[in-house]
């Protein structure tokens, strides 16, 4: 039987706290897009893994670097042009539900 849980994801769960912001930013596609696509193709994440990118953003994104990132995406989602989409619209609903949750915390 293999091992649901590598050693290093073990390991790392165990060391490595989340806080609330980042774990619900990882819920939110457009951001998990930002974080795993253009910030690891613009050179600002190092990390090439998922895991590895997680801990990062935990690491190094301050909560508010992260709340500017999700009003920039839920502006690009309310583009007229996206609005018919019915990706963006899943997108824009789930960035509104976090930054209604995480906006207040940061002001």
């Amino acid at each position: 039987m293999t091992p649901r849980w590598s050693a290093r994801e073990m390991q790392m769960t165990k060391q490595t706290k989340l806080r609330p912001i980042v774990r619900a930013a990882f819920k939110c596609d457009a951001l998990v897009y930002q974080f795993t696509e253009l910030d690891v193709d613009d050179g600002l994440i190092e990390a090439a893994d998922y895991d590895g990118i997680v801990e990062e953003v935990n690491e190094h994104y301050v909560d508010d670097a992260i709340i500017r990132e999700a009003e920039n995406r839920l502006d690009i989602c309310n583009d007229p042009y996206n609005k018919i989409d019915p990706d963006y619209i899943r997108e824009a609903r789930q960035l509104r539900a976090f930054l209604k949750r995480f906006n207040k915390a940061a002001a």
